[in-house]
């Protein structure tokens, strides 16, 4: 679970927790159904799909990007299905099937929780993690005024 409380608070945290933070409110905020982070050898891009549109966004810092996964794993609940005897017959040689993780990240904000459905593809360095977001239209006032509040927090301290 994700809680914001206020912008202290999430200047207070970690710096893939805030990340992971503000991605959410942006997604909330812009009526996103769904957000990926997809992992490649260069980094990691991030995609919302905002009425049946993709638009590509700034990309996770570098230093941030391998925490990613393990972070949204700490906070959300998963189920990891064991991986099943499977014979890979195309593809790249010795390749494994992995199986996805799925579940859900409770994102808390005004005292409202939202779930978001979450999918992590473990195959590392590659993979992806996408959250399918519902109902993002009964928090996209909160997640706007939790932003500007940020903002405002952040030039504040730079200052």
């Amino acid at each position: 679970m994700l809680i914001h409380e206020s912008a202290d608070q999430l200047l207070a945290e970690s710096e893939a927790r805030r990340y992971l933070h503000i991605i959410i409110l942006n997604a909330l905020r812009d009526l996103a159904t769904r957000m990926e982070i997809r992992f490649a050898e260069y980094g990691a891009l991030l995609y919302y799909r905002v009425d049946d549109r993709d638009w590509e966004l700034a990309p996770p810092p570098d230093e941030l990007y391998p925490l990613l996964k393990p972070t949204i794993r700490e906070v959300s609940r998963l189920v990891c299905p064991e991986r099943p005897e499977v014979s890979v017959l195309v593809g790249i040689p010795g390749a494994r099937y992995e199986p996805l993780e799925a579940g859900w990240l409770t994102y808390q904000l005004d005292g409202r929780s939202i779930d978001l459905f979450v999918r992590i593809d473990p195959r590392e360095p590659f993979g992806f993690i996408r959250f399918d977001i519902d109902s993002a239209s009964e928090f996209a006032e909160s997640a706007g005024e939790a932003l500007a509040a940020y903002t405002t927090r952040l030039s504040a301290e730079e200052e």
